[in-house]
């Protein structure tokens, strides 16, 4: 943890300021606590600062977690959604940048871009070259470049020469200045996009925010900062398969809009560690639901066909609440049920499944499994726990090569993925059965 003293604007008393004031920073927390006799203790907006080692700071969205009462006064306590170092700022939505640069922890792993050369075993020597952005995305109002970084730090006492190095995102405006909600609604989209899709870390070491030549603001986030936990059975698309064609599937990644139900319920699992393996197995059945609602969805009768079959329920000489229970019956019953929405998938079930298992009597279980959970209807056939967990990692391997496809990564890439994500569920599910069974 580290900490800082210095002093705040008082929230609640205008041209007063509180001295003394103790910021903590950690991997999980922004908390900033002071001296406080007046006001409420509501949560606070916005607070400006300076604090030593830091200089400006704004914390953004305090939210009182504590108060301590003695003798000197009351100690409140506060957890800040943002810091930002380098100025204050009054009201966020008026703040405009021209550029935000994000370092991620995951990125360098994925697409090996590095100005550090390391052949200090080989030739003793170590290289640090200058390596040009790559860019991977430009629409009409913003581009998105990867870059490399490095920090060196020297030590004397120590004998001490430490070398780090990142890779990160940088997103900028082609047109005015765009406002720091938008860039973090759009690092937040970008940091899903290459979680998803290369099932890599997206810790955030580092983000700022630039107005052409200035000093950087400087943003820490409160929590992790992570979309969430990378999986060993998630299909992982290599950086060098899709490089040449991000730009295509980024723009798609930000059309597509209707993708993104089923990727939040997909993800969930991911940063929620206490999500029930029932809720892990319906938010997959939701997903997959969802995803095949909106980009495969058919109608099982032809429009013209469907009026003339509601023209003959309705001239009957129906009561009228009668009339009005058809009615809203007929705005579904138009559509595919969930068993001819998974068996649309079935031959992404026989290459996930293990040859011995039959991908109709599975999706017959997933379907009673789902409506026993959600009805309350017989339990035969039911998933027990186990076998539930297992389901949803299937099921959620089929969304997301589905989600790929739609991106448009190709087809190839595809084939790959449902194997190796197969070979690599079943081997959990082997390895895990014989563990139960001891």
């Amino acid at each position: 943890m580290e900490s800082y003293i210095g002093k705040i604007q008082s929230p609640h008393t205008e041209n007063e300021t509180i001295d003394s004031v103790r910021l903590h920073l950690n991997n999980n927390n922004i908390e900033v606590e002071f001296n406080s006799n007046g006001g409420r203790f509501d949560n606070i907006k916005i607070l400006i600062g300076i604090f030593n080692g830091l200089g400006k700071v704004t914390l953004v969205n305090c939210q009182n977690i504590g108060v301590s009462v003695g003798a000197g006064g009351d100690i409140r306590k506060y957890n800040a959604e943002y810091l930002l170092i380098g100025d204050f700022l009054n009201d966020l939505d008026s703040c405009f940048f021209k550029k935000v640069t994000v370092l991620m922890n995951g990125l360098l792993d994925w697409t090996k871009i590095s100005s550090v050369k390391n052949n200090l075993f080989i030739d003793k020597k170590l290289e640090i070259k200058e390596i040009e952005s790559i860019e991977i995305y430009k629409s009409n109002d913003i581009s998105i470049e990867l870059f490399p970084s490095y920090r060196i730090n020297l030590k004397r006492e120590n004998n001490l020469i430490t070398i780090s190095e990142n890779t990160g995102f940088r997103i900028k405006s082609l047109k005015e200045n765009i406002n720091i909600w938008s860039y973090l609604s759009l690092i937040t989209e970008l940091k899903k996009f290459f979680f998803l899709i290369g099932n890599l870390s997206t810790h955030t070491e580092r983000t700022n925010f630039f107005i052409d030549k200035e000093e950087p603001i400087t943003l820490f986030w409160s929590g992790n900062n992570s979309v969430g936990s990378t999986s060993y059975s998630s299909p992982k698309i290599k950086f060098e398969q899709i490089k040449h064609n991000l730009n295509e599937i980024i723009h798609n990644w930000f059309e597509k809009k209707d993708l993104q139900t089923s990727v939040d319920l997909i993800l969930e699992k991911t940063s929620n560690n206490n999500l029930s393996i029932e809720n892990f197995f319906l938010n997959n059945c939701f997903s997959i639901e969802t995803f095949h609602r909106r980009f495969r969805n058919y109608k099982l009768f032809q429009k013209s066909e469907f009026k003339e079959i509601k023209e003959k329920l309705f001239s009957n000489n129906l009561d009228k609440d009668i009339k009005k229970l058809i009615e809203s019956s007929l705005a579904h019953i138009n559509e595919p049920n969930f068993r001819n929405r998974l068996n649309d998938f079935k031959s992404e079930f026989d290459v996930l499944l293990p040859n011995e298992w039959i991908a109709d009597d599975y999706i017959n279980r997933i379907v009673k499994t789902r409506n026993y959970l959600v009805h309350r209807s017989s339990k035969k056939n039911v998933f027990d726990e186990f076998e539930m967990k297992f389901a949803a990692m299937f099921i959620e391997s089929i969304v997301k090569v589905n989600i790929f496809r739609t991106l448009g990564i190709e087809e190839n890439i595809i084939d790959e993925l449902l194997i190796d994500s197969g070979k690599k569920i079943r081997s959990s599910y082997n390895s895990n059965k014989k563990t139960t069974e001891i």
